[in-house]
């Protein structure tokens, strides 16, 4: 039984794009994107001031950063908007302090997107580029122990959070 289960630290992870095995060989960091509300702006009667009020389900543009270690043919073509599919499997590694073992879940993040920018980094001797790609991300899942924590899909109208679609009413208010 866990008593004690401590996340300590991702243990590997893989990256694949477009479905491919070996493409994504040379990133060394996907930065997910920040889940930062829309918002609309309320003012009126019965409130003090105003009100910044998260627009449930909805999301401000969302990026996703791929951080290569030196230039690659996969890194060089993509940019000019080209459509992403990117699949990340991590480990997450854990240390149960009652059973006096190590834990291991998987994390799986789906990201689809577009490429908003490229920058090929630096050149110097004896050091990595550091090249970078930023996609334009629409949709997102995030999976933990095979578990759908988090779903957002802006074209197709869904966010799911713990199960719960927090816009299924929205849609079928709107003839969705």
């Amino acid at each position: 039984m866990a008593v004690n289960k401590v996340p300590e630290v991702i243990n590997d992870m893989r990256a694949y794009i477009g479905g491919s095995y070996d493409d994504m060989i040379g990133v060394k960091e996907v930065e997910l994107p920040e889940f930062s509300s829309l918002t609309a702006e309320v003012t009126g009667i019965g409130l003090a001031g105003k009100i910044d009020a998260p627009v449930e389900g909805h999301f401000d543009g969302m990026e996703t950063k791929l951080t290569w270690q030196l230039p690659t043919r996969t890194a060089a073509g993509l940019i000019g908007g080209k459509t992403v599919s990117l699949e990340l499997y991590a480990d997450k590694q854990y240390f149960d302090s009652g059973s006096d073992e190590y834990v291991h879940e998987q994390y799986r993040v789906a990201i689809r997107g577009r490429v908003k920018s490229h920058s090929p980094g630096s050149v110097k001797a004896g050091e990595a580029t550091d090249s970078e790609t930023v996609i334009e991300t629409h949709y997102i899942k995030i999976d933990i122990g095979g578990i759908t924590v988090c779903e957002v899909d802006k074209f197709g109208y869904k966010c799911v959070i713990n199960g719960v679609d927090l816009l299924e009413q929205v849609r079928r208010n709107i003839g969705m």
